[in-house]
């Protein structure tokens, strides 16, 4: 079966709620739904350009675990 832009495997939706399931994703996307007036699908799909445009710029968040010097 041929992929096109709008079939989505059980995987990559399950990956999705996944992130949006986090307090903070969920209040950033809230508030780009507030000051840009934009969907709240629109304001999901600006984070996820954020996180992507952030991951292949290099500058990805360093570990959440304990830090060691």
């Amino acid at each position: 079966m041929a992929r096109n832009g709008t079939t989505r495997t059980g995987l990559e939706k399950q990956s999705g709620e996944r992130i949006f399931s986090s307090p903070v994703v969920l209040a950033f996307v809230r508030t780009v739904v507030a000051r840009r007036g934009v969907s709240e699908a629109e304001a999901r799909q600006a984070y996820l350009d954020y996180i992507n445009r952030s991951q292949s710029t290099g500058h990805e968040r360093p570990s959440q675990g304990r830090v060691t010097t």
